[in-house]
Formats: C-alpha cells, structure tokens, sequence
C-alpha cells in the first residue's frame, strides 16, 4: 500500500489520518523537531490516541482510533481525521444522544459533507450561541458576593477578617439577577474552547466568533468544574437553550485539559471504538421486539476467571460487548472497530471462542463496521459441538458510513436470518 507522509520542520498542523485508511496519510521528522512536545506525544501514545515509530531519531506518528484535536505544549497541533464523512459521524451522535437533531444542517448553508466533524461542530455551536445571545439571553436570580456598607444579605465573616481594611464595605452574599447563571457559564466556558478548532473555520464564522466571544466575555468561562458546570447548567436550563447546551456539552468534554500532569497538553478527540460499541448495543435494544433477541442486563456481560482476586480484578474479567438471550439461548456479539472483515486475526477468534464457553453462549460473532467485500457476509469461522452444546463463531459487517439508519436495518436483516438457521 502506497503511503502519503508528510514532513516539516515548522509549527504546521501535523495531520493523521485514523488506522485502516487506504492510503493513510502519517507524519514523519525527527526527535528534535518535535523535542519540546515529546513527552506530550509518549503521552498519547500510552492513552492509545496515537501510535509512534521511532528509530535513531527519526519519527513516524500514525493515527489510531481516534478523531479530534491535540494542542501539544508547543501550541503546535495534530489533527486526527476519520474515514467517516463529518456529517455522517454527527449522525452517529445524534443517534446516541450526544447531539442536538438538527433537521435542516445542510438548509441552513451553514455545513457541508466535505466538513470534518470538528469543523461541524464548531460552526454549530456558534450559529446556535447566536439564536441564544439574540432570542435567549436572560438574566435569572443567582448567589452574588459583593462589598456594600449595606447589609442586604449574608455577610461572609472569613473575608471581612481577611480584608478588615475594606470597612465599611462588608463581604455579603446575596441573591440577584445577573447573566451569570449556571446555563450560560456553560455556553462561555465551551465557547473558550472553539478557538482549538478554529484553524479551519471560514470568514463569517471566525466574525461570529470574535463577536460572541466579546459579547460572553463578562460571564465566567475559565477556571471551572467542568463536570459540574455541565451537570448544573443543563438543571437549571432556559428556554431556547436546548441546542447550544448539548453542544456545548460535546466540546467540554472532549476538550478537557490532561487532569494528571498538564504534558498532553490539550486534547479534543472521540473514541470511534467507544461510538461503534454503544450504537451497536442501542441498535440490538431497538431491534429487541422483532428480532426476539433482548439484551442482557450489564451485570450479566461480565465473568471472572476462577483465579481473579475479586470482582474488580480486571486482569481476570471477561467483559462482552454485548449479550443477547432468547429463551436459553445466548449469543454474545463483539464490536470491532478496524478493517478486519475477511482477515479476523487470530487473537479474534480465540477471544470469540473464550466469550462462547465462558457465557455459555451458542454463537459468537464479531462484528466490523466496514467491508471491502460484502458477498461473504456474514463469515463462518468455525461450527463445532462441544457436549451436547453447538457452537458457531462467526464474523458480520455493517456499512457504519451508510449513517444508522441503515445501518440499522443490516443488523436487523443479520439479526433476523439468523433466526431462521
């Protein structure tokens, strides 16, 4: 396979395409050019974002299964694409629920299929951040700290004894309308992050961007609890908010800042394994009623080994994607985010038959989201009897770029025929 590579020596975009591309596009240097972020880069390479070749210093960085933005130390950026159109992979979001349904995206001229989902994503939030700031905005009554010779609320004894130079202004809470409420410090904080994504972004909505960010800049976005601000701004939010706060959502906490050192910098991605996964897992919930196959409750996909030290011992558990029962039958089905369909590894296989025995189950398949040859799908890898037990390990895929629409209706169709065998 012929591969394109790309080497610079300045502070350029370093831009990956994700493993199993045809003709994946890598990047390749030496140490010294990337020696102030080398320990970002070791660093992604243990979190399996990306994967490094080194050799008597010279550098290959190759894309895994991942897609989004790294900000390295240096300010420089890797750019991690997907073999996924943006549009299609924000289809797939929209399906889990991590996206607003928006039903006009391409009416609104506002994105277009040769956009990358980063792009998407920005572009969306900014035109919703608008509607918001121009129909929404709203003041509501929040906790206020103030200095007033007034006693109009709860004074805060701990800073009048730190600042008794300030009297006779006293340190009070107090209850007020203000911008300041837990929706919008949301939409503030995930407008701070736009700017990693906004290399690419065009004219108008690098205007609108500039704009909202001086229209925001007086409601607190920085030095936050991003897990808390989410929880409380979607508690506690407006009319008309809907939209924005679910992107916003999306970007905080995918732009979230390494929480253990601070040396990977930045980092903006999606795991596209984690996404293939749960879709698979709702499709077969949704497909319960006409297939017959429910899945089994997540206290059932996990089994120990005999020698596990406990229940949490997670060098001894098996953990199955999904389980699905029907009667007494069982089958458990594997979600494998790669470009194996046709070669399933051998490690594949042996997992497939472990699953089978250690769930009891009849069938095991491994599922793919790609083909480069659909007239054998689905596989048989192996049909054997063990006891009185038949057991038939199998490989199928769905076309994951076709969107979950039809995607779902090849599971269903997959689901159905294997009713009949």
């Amino acid at each position: 396979m012929f591969l394109i590579t790309e080497s610079s020596s300045d502070k350029s975009d370093i831009v990956l395409d994700e493993s199993g591309t045809p003709n994946a596009k890598f990047w390749t240097g030496t140490v010294n050019q990337v020696r102030m972020d080398y320990e970002a880069l070791q660093y992604h390479v243990s979190r399996n974002v990306i994967r490094i070749v080194e050799q008597s210093g010279q550098l290959q960085i190759h894309g895994r299964h991942r897609t989004g933005v790294l900000i390295l130390p240096s300010g420089r950026r890797i750019v991690l694409r997907t073999k996924l159109a943006g549009v299609t992979l924000l289809d797939w979001l929209v399906y889990l629920g991590e996206f607003p349904d928006f039903q006009a995206w391409n009416q609104l001229g506002n994105v277009t299929l040769d956009d990358d989902w980063q792009h998407l994503l920005a572009k969306l939030f900014l035109a919703e951040l608008e509607i918001v700031t121009r129909w929404h905005l709203r003041k509501d009554f929040v906790k206020l700290n103030i200095e007033s010779p007034l006693v109009r609320g709860r004074i805060q004894a701990g800073k009048l004894a730190q600042h008794l130079w300030r009297m006779p202004r006293l340190p009070q809470v107090v209850r007020g309308r203000s911008y300041d409420t837990p929706a919008n410090r949301m939409l503030a904080a995930a407008l701070g992050q736009v700017v990693f994504l906004m290399s690419k972004l065009d004219t108008e909505s690098s205007k609108l961007f500039y704009r909202l960010r001086s229209e925001w800049a007086q409601i607190a976005g920085e030095e936050i609890d991003r897990q808390r601000v989410i929880v409380d701004g979607f508690a506690a939010a407006p009319s008309g908010y809907a939209n924005a706060l679910q992107l916003a959502r999306l970007i905080l906490i995918g732009a979230a800042m390494d929480p253990q050192s601070g040396w990977g910098g930045q980092s903006f991605t999606l795991s596209l394994a984690g996404i293939w996964e749960r879709a698979l897992r709702k499709m077969c919930s949704e497909l319960s009623s006409t297939t017959g196959w429910r899945l089994a409750p997540a206290a059932k996909r996990v089994r120990a080994w005999d020698d596990a030290t406990g229940e949490n011992d997670p060098s001894r558990l098996m953990i199955a994607d999904i389980l699905l029962q029907r009667g007494s039958q069982r089958w458990v089905l594997d979600a494998k985010y790669k470009r194996d369909f046709g070669s399933e590894s051998r490690s594949d296989r042996f997992q497939m038959c472990a699953y089978a025995l250690g769930f009891q189950a009849g069938r095991a398949t491994l599922i793919y989201p790609y083909s480069d040859d659909w007239s054998t799908n689905p596989r048989q890898l192996l049909h054997t009897q063990y006891g009185s037990q038949s057991l038939v390990i199998d490989a199928m895929a769905l076309g994951m770029e076709s969107g979950p629409c039809i995607c779902r209706q090849e599971l269903l169709t997959l689901l159905t025929s294997a009713n009949q065998q």
